[in-house]
C-alpha cells in the first residue's frame, strides 16, 4: 500500500506544537523526581466562631463561698464598718428603752406607794375617830330610838363576835351591832384584834342563860350585815358571825 506522503501523522503535529525551550528560562520538569517532591503543606485548622457575648468571670471573691468544706465570708471593709456601727446603734437603742422602762416602773411604784399611804392614813383616821367615840354615843339602830344602857354584868364570859388582823375592818362591824344595842369593843391580843362584848354573861353555850340569848341575838343581827361592809373592807362572809363564841375573862 502506498504511503500518503502529503499528510502528516498526528503525533508529528503534536510534537511540533510543543513549546520550544527558551535558553533564558529554566524549564520545570513535567514530572518531579521522587527525591525533589514538595513537602505537604500544613492543614489549616478551621476558625472557631467567637460567641457574641463573652462569659463574665468573677474578678472579686464572693461574699459567701465554700472552700475545702469551710464557709468563708468576704466583705469589703466599708460594709464591715457599716455593720459594726449598726450593731452599736442597736445596743444603744435597747439600753435606752431599758432605762425608760425602769423609769416608768419606778414612777408606777411611787404612785402605788402614795395611793397605799393615802388609804392607810384614811383607815387610821377612821380608827382614831372610832376609838375616841364612846360606845354610848353610837347612833341608834332602826329598831331603837337611842341605845339602851348596858345591863349589869353577870357571869364571867364575854362573847367574841369576830377576830381579824386589821383593826380598821372591825370598826364597821362594831357600829353595825351598836345599832341593835349590842355594845362591843376591839381588843388586841397576841397580834390579832378581837371584837367582843363589853358586858359579861353566863356560859353562852348553855341553853337558858343570858349568854345563850345574847349569842342568838348576835347571830340574828350579824345576818343583816350582808352587803353592809364598806368597799375594800372585810365582809366576814359566809358565816356572818354565826361562829360567835364565849370566852372566860375571870
Amino acid at each position: 500500500m502506498a504511503r500518503n506522503r502529503g499528510k502528516k501523522a498526528l503525533y508529528e503535529v503534536m510534537s511540533k506544537a510543543r513549546i520550544k525551550p527558551d535558553s533564558s528560562k529554566a524549564l520545570e520538569p513535567l514530572y518531579p523526581k521522587r527525591g525533589d517532591e514538595a513537602e505537604p503543606k500544613a492543614e489549616k485548622k478551621p476558625e472557631v466562631e467567637k460567641p457574641k457575648t463573652s462569659t463574665q468571670w468573677w474578678t472579686k471573691p464572693r461574699i459567701v463561698q465554700f472552700n475545702l468544706g469551710r464557709i468563708e465570708f468576704s466583705l469589703p471593709y466599708q460594709v464591715m464598718i457599716a455593720i459594726v456601727l449598726g450593731l452599736i446603734l442597736l445596743v444603744l437603742i435597747v439600753y435606752r428603752l431599758g432605762q425608760l422602762s425602769m423609769v416608768n416602773r419606778e414612777t408606777a411604784g411611787q404612785v402605788e406607794v402614795t395611793r397605799n399611804s393615802a388609804q392607810m392614813s384614811t383607815k387610821i383616821e377612821n380608827n382614831v375617830g372610832a376609838t375616841q367615840m364612846p360606845a354610848e354615843s353610837v347612833p341608834a339602830g332602826p329598831q331603837e330610838s337611842r341605845p339602851v344602857a348596858p345591863a349589869v354584868s353577870a357571869g364571867n364570859n364575854v362573847i367574841v363576835l369576830a377576830q381579824y388582823g386589821a383593826r380598821a375592818d372591825l370598826v364597821p362591824v362594831q357600829k353595825h351591832f351598836a345599832k341593835y344595842s349590842i355594845v362591843a369593843e376591839i381588843v388586841l391580843e397576841n397580834g390579832r384584834y378581837y371584837l367582843q362584848t363589853v358586858n359579861t354573861y353566863d356560859n353562852p353555850a348553855k341553853v337558858g342563860t343570858n349568854g345563850y340569848e345574847t349569842r342568838q341575838k348576835i347571830i340574828k343581827v350579824g345576818a343583816a350585815y350582808k352587803g353592809q361592809a364598806p368597799e375594800g373592807y372585810e365582809t366576814f362572809a359566809p358565816n356572818y358571825f354565826k361562829d360567835a363564841y364565849g370566852k372566860k375573862v375571870k
